[in-house]
């Protein structure tokens, strides 16, 4: 008796050794032309890499191009965005890419080409971006003042006491858009502080605040309001131009 054959066959994406700039950087005005770093070296490897980091208040940038044979696989053919800014005594604003193709040859050095062009030609008050979230995330108090924040459960807990630093902290997911966390952290520093990190498939936005009960949703929605005010985020707080490299895979069973 001839019995069925069953015939599985998996397509997955190949990953093809590229030549890629790597193991170079520079620091670069966003007033000045792009012009490629000149001590690079040129790799064989699976994934081309660049990370930017761009300063608004300095108006500089730096580039930095790596090769890579592995990653991490809910990061791989993505960009990721990470801009962090203090609102404290120590105030700064930066915005950070990280972008990894295995396209064509030296890909990522199209795509900062292109990617620099685009970053430097955005304008932020940085002044009024600091001022406005200041307004919303800083204390009135003066550090002798107790400091009280929510918990998950909307619970009131004590954070600090006068001699004490802290900030209450609240992770809110942009894209279950649910609260992840709300907590008291202790720090020698005080911290008012907004940070989003955006990869398209994973995008969470984190606000240290230093005022009694801050860290709940009136913070986290004038927040908001500010930043897509600043052309920095969407309404809903995602940053703009993320990129996502959809993985395939297709199953093809014949029975014969």
């Amino acid at each position: 008796m001839r019995l069925p054959i069953v015939i599985f066959t998996c397509f997955l994406d190949v990953v093809y050794a590229l030549q890629c700039t790597s193991n170079c950087s520079m620091i670069l005005s966003m007033s000045e032309q792009y012009q490629s770093p000149t001590n690079c070296s040129l790799i064989t490897a699976n994934y081309c890499s660049v990370k930017l980091v761009f300063w608004y208040e300095h108006r500089n940038y730096t580039v930095s191009f790596f090769g890579d044979d592995f990653l991490e696989q809910h990061n791989m053919g993505e960009s990721r965005q990470f801009i962090m800014i203090e609102t404290g005594r120590k105030k700064f604003f930066s915005y950070d890419i990280y972008h990894h193709c295995r396209e064509t040859d030296d890909c990522a050095v199209e795509f900062a080409k292109d990617k620099i062009i685009q970053m430097t030609n955005r304008i932020y008050n940085v002044s009024k971006l600091y001022y406005d979230l200041g307004h919303v995330l800083r204390r009135r108090l003066t550090l002798s003042q107790n400091l009280a924040c929510f918990d998950m459960n909307d619970a009131v807990r004590q954070c600090t006491v006068p001699g004490m630093s802290g900030s209450c902290q609240i992770i809110d997911d942009l894209i279950k858009h649910r609260f992840h966390r709300r907590l008291c952290l202790h720090t020698i520093h005080e911290s008012a502080s907004v940070n989003i990190y955006d990869s398209e498939s994973f995008a969470m936005m984190t606000i240290k605040c230093t005022h009694m009960l801050c860290n709940g949703p009136i913070t986290v929605a004038a927040v908001k309001k500010i930043l897509n005010k600043n052309n920095l985020t969407d309404i809903h707080g995602r940053l703009p131009g993320t990129s996502v490299q959809t993985q395939i895979n297709r199953y093809l069973f014949l029975i014969t």
